[in-house]
């Protein structure tokens, strides 16, 4: 008796130190014999969007290898050039050959990578004709072009999801056609759609980390935003601080000076497309409601070059001040976005906060000032 308790405890041992310890990775691969190296980046274990600094492998007639020492599935990032890289997935114990010649690659090695080309190639035909409606799109030199390749791009991208979902539903129990599907297609689609043994495995739990980890940005991302949202709240009803800048002519000038009127405070710069984009309609309506109201351009991050050349070129009408490099003022305001745009009542309270080029704030203008 004590034996075999002793025998199921070591083996029990060893499945618990296998199951976490790290087993290699190698990789062989081709190129172009004109290329004298390749780079990788590693994702960091649990932290999909991390990556470890860049290794350099060198090529010889056409030829890389790599290998290291990985305990779950990770992505990595290979490149030959700055314009492209390309994506794979690094699964301990398995061996990837890799052709990657000009902008196509192709997978083989081990059984995983043998199950994920062959899911590459079930696809690929519906994908490339996908990517040619793209092409055609991008190359229009008209609407009218434009609009006759979109009708055939949605047939063709109906057709390749299709394809897709096809696939999946087919080879729920084969790893490599799981794991590269998850690149192509929902991956908690992918996730719900597999068997729950599959789920115990070691692609299954690769997913699962996946979605916990996109849900665990996303809570944190939703807390950032509610953090910046709270910041903005607690400015309405506050009284607005007093700043001098020198405006267009080298002049100082206050926003106490500007006392008794409504003041919007845009905080821009001339870098932001967004901004750029609104001046349109900031100009209508800065007309419509003349004399009602004043805007005081507050620029962000620029030289005084560029903020004197973008106040020319758009032809913007309002007052504006310089913000210079080392200034405070935009986190003085929990400025959290470009633009911002801030209204200050005649008494100099803050009565109304709008981040983004946002229809809201045309809207709010016609109850403020409408008849």
């Amino acid at each position: 008796m004590t034996n075999t308790l002793t025998k199921v405890i070591a083996i029990l041992a060893v499945a618990l130190f296998t199951g976490c310890s790290s087993q290699p990775f190698t990789m062989e691969g081709t190129v172009e014999s004109s290329v004298n190296e390749v780079f990788i980046s590693v994702g960091v274990e649990g932290e999909f969007d991390t990556f470890l600094p860049e290794e350099k492998l060198a090529v010889t007639d056409g030829k890389f290898t790599y290998q290291k020492e990985i305990t779950e599935i990770v992505p990595a990032r290979i490149r030959k050039d700055d314009s492209f890289h390309i994506t794979v997935y690094l699964v301990p114990g398995e061996k990837l050959d890799l052709d990657f010649l000009g902008y196509e690659f192709k997978y083989g090695g081990s059984g995983i990578y043998q199950e994920c080309r062959a899911a590459d190639q079930a696809i690929a035909p519906a994908r490339s004709a996908m990517d040619n409606c793209y092409q055609y799109i991008y190359g229009a030199r008209t609407q009218e072009e434009k609009m006759a390749y979109q009708d055939t791009l949605n047939r063709r991208s109906e057709e390749y999801f299709g394809k897709l979902v096809s696939y999946f539903n087919s080879n729920k129990d084969v790893e490599g056609a799981v794991l590269f599907l998850s690149s192509e297609y929902s991956v908690d689609n992918i996730y719900n759609g597999i068997s729950e043994s599959m789920k115990q495995g070691r692609v299954g739990k690769f997913l699962k980390s996946r979605i916990d980890h996109t849900e665990k940005m996303r809570a944190q991302q939703e807390e950032e935003e509610m953090a910046e949202q709270r910041k903005i709240d607690a400015m309405s009803g506050a009284m607005a601080k007093d700043f001098t800048l020198n405006d267009l002519n080298g002049k100082p000038l206050s926003l106490s000076s500007l006392r008794g009127k409504y003041v919007i405070l845009d905080f821009w710069g001339s870098w932001c497309g967004w901004c750029i984009k609104g001046f349109p309609d900031m100009k209508k309506y800065y007309q419509k409601y003349k004399g009602k109201f004043e805007i005081l351009g507050i620029d962000c991050n620029d030289s005084d070059a560029a903020w004197r050349a973008a106040v020319k070129k758009h032809e913007l009408p309002w007052l504006h001040v310089y913000n210079p490099e080392g200034s405070r003022l935009a986190s003085d305001y929990n400025v959290p976005g470009y633009p911002t745009k801030i209204v200050i009542d005649p008494s100099g309270k803050i009565v109304k906060v709008i981040v983004g080029e946002d229809p809201a704030f045309y809207t709010y203008l016609d109850e403020l000032f409408g008849e």
